[in-house]
């Protein structure tokens, strides 16, 4: 069954800090820390970055965080990168194909560095 998205209207999460966010939580962990071997919501979509104050090299890098289920050889956290960058202020910077976008699995997390401005990260 295909995840049901918001129908065209992603959330824009301020990012205003230096430091690591968690977005979104990815589904949520069994016993033990693991992750369930068929989530119920099996996806997000990240849209991109957009940039209203630049601040000072003030750069982000997208993560999809995947717990491990714990079956099989599957027993390490997978960590994949799906977007890195900085701008100047009004730029929109697209995740993948724009309008599109890049799938997620696991945990949605952003890492920012340098002097603080404000990016609105765009996800489903």
């Amino acid at each position: 069954m295909p995840q049901e998205l918001s129908q065209g209207n992603c959330k824009y999460v301020p990012l205003n800090t230096a430091g690591t966010t968690t977005l979104n939580q990815g589904p949520a962990l069994a016993a033990g820390g693991l992750a369930p071997p068929n989530p119920t919501a099996t996806f997000g979509v990240l849209y991109g970055v957009a940039t209203i104050a630049a601040g000072t090299s003030f750069g982000v890098t997208l993560y999809d965080i995947q717990a491990p289920t714990g079956l099989g050889t599957n027993t390490a956290t997978v960590t994949n990168t799906l977007m890195t960058g900085t701008n100047t202020a009004g730029v929109v910077q697209a995740a993948g194909i724009p309008g599109v976008g890049v799938r997620y699995t696991g945990a949605l997390v952003a890492v920012a560095a340098g002097t603080p401005g404000l990016l609105n990260v765009l996800l489903d």
